[in-house]
């Protein structure tokens, strides 16, 4: 019998809770049907239906967890429908901590997988260790070398064992929770390393009684953890600035008043992203990343735009940014955020982005710095526009300006550089008549 493993469903994504089941054992499956709904890392994705047949055993229930590659049902012919599948989750559960423990792969299929997933993802993490070496993911090493630990003695729970960025974590955080109170406050010895990190004293503080205690969900726990990785390992720097809007509001009306009531509307926040794009082609190192020590500059200039969504935060793309039109980009981004909202993103809305805008103009704010999206170079934050006074010819004049700031990441990009970079998106925002060719 085939099964139905938990893919990979974004580069990032090591797990996945399965929120619902849409088909129960005994039904019959045809290609093309949507027989689960899966929180991953990013967003809430849906698993389709490969090929027809009967689904047998369901072996990860519903809010469960399971990590990529672990069986999470059974479809085959029928003939293996039975009302053992509690016998077979355990066996199934047993079989697999057994061959993690072992650090061993679980055997491949001969069958064709019955499912797929409905957009293609990124496979660069999966483990391809060679014989012999503790299977770790490249950021669980650099954490383990960071901190002095032997991943000899780390027990993975990733797929076949393999280590994770969480398995360091909990070993740190026993750690620290092991650690007597005297030896925090001993004296350093000179020649000794720097003391480790230590959680702040409020971190492990009882939880009052009083309080209410709420679970985070999946994509919650995983920006938690994107954000706090951002701010431990990409050195940060800020660069503002503040542009003239006056310009740019009165194109937008004039594009909006010829779209009509039915057209596509121009937002504030479309311009901005023609504006960066066409900027990122003239500063193609503001397009890039940092990876394993190297620069790597993008030929696509791919824009994520920051989306709140209830409990959660996604950064759809516009793929290709600087060669579409600005009502093209309007309608790309009224699409993906109405697909944000109803938890429709595909891996592929999601991923590929090399620059991020995060827009909070709309909630009256005054400045913000935003915290660069892992592996981008990048992120800018805008804030709300404001009419203000300003000298004009010796005269104060009412204007509408826009405050921006640009975080960067200061292992490739420098101050100069981000400030130039800058200073081509206020000129496009200025004339904004160039952002229609």
């Amino acid at each position: 019998m085939p099964d139905v493993s938990m893919p990979r469903l974004s580069d990032t994504m090591q797990e996945g809770t399965i929120t619902r089941w849409l088909k129960k054992p005994g039904d019959e499956i045809k290609r093309g049907d949507i027989i689960a709904e899966v929180e991953t890392d990013k967003a809430n994705m849906e698993i389709e239906a490969y090929d027809n047949g009967i689904l047998e055993q369901i072996l990860t229930k519903e809010g469960e967890v399971a990590p990529i590659g672990q069986t999470i049902a059974v479809i085959g012919t029928g003939a293996g429908a039975s009302k053992g599948a509690t016998t077979s989750v355990a066996a199934s559960a047993e079989s697999k901590v057994a061959a993690s423990a072992n650090g061993a792969s679980a055997p491949q299929q001969e069958s064709k997988p019955e499912v797929v997933v409905t957009s293609t993802a990124s496979t660069s993490e999966v483990s391809t260790t060679a014989e012999g070496r503790i299977k770790a993911s490249p950021l669980a090493r650099r954490i383990a070398e960071e901190h002095g630990i032997d991943l000899g003695q780390i027990k993975g729970t990733g797929p076949s064992g393999r280590i994770v960025r969480d398995d360091l974590e909990d070993y740190l955080s026993q750690q620290r929770a092991t650690t007597p109170v005297a030896s925090v406050a001993a004296p350093a010895q000179p020649t000794q390393a720097a003391p480790q990190f230590q959680a702040p004293a409020f971190a492990q503080a009882a939880i009052p009684e009083d309080s209410e205690v709420v679970t985070i969900s999946s994509v919650q726990k995983r920006i938690a953890n994107r954000l706090l990785e951002s701010k431990q390992f990409v050195p940060h720097f800020y660069v503002s600035n503040e542009i003239d809007m006056t310009d740019a509001l009165a194109l937008r009306q004039v594009l909006n008043s010829a779209a009509g009531e039915e057209g596509t509307k121009v937002s504030v926040n479309d311009l901005i992203i023609k504006a960066c794009a066409l900027a990122l082609e003239k500063f193609p190192d503001v397009n890039g990343s940092y990876r394993d020590g190297q620069f790597i500059r993008h030929k696509h200039i791919n824009i994520g735009v920051a989306v709140d969504v209830p409990n959660a935060l996604v950064v759809p793309v516009i793929k290709d940014a600087n060669i579409k039109g600005v009502r093209t980009i309007a309608r790309e981004v009224r699409e993906l955020i109405q697909k944000a909202r109803n938890n429709k993103l595909s891996v592929a809305d999601l991923s590929g982005g090399t620059f991020s805008i995060s827009n909070l103009g709309m909630m009256d704010v005054s400045s913000f710095s935003a915290i660069i999206n892992p592996p981008e170079a990048a992120i800018l934050a805008v804030a709300s526009t404001r009419k203000t006074f300003v000298p004009v010819d010796g005269q104060p004049v009412i204007r509408d300006i826009m405050p921006l700031t640009l975080s960067a990441d200061h292992r490739i990009l420098y101050g100069a550089m981000v400030a130039r970079f800058l200073q081509e998106v206020k000129r496009l925002l200025q004339n904004p008549y160039a952002l229609l060719g």
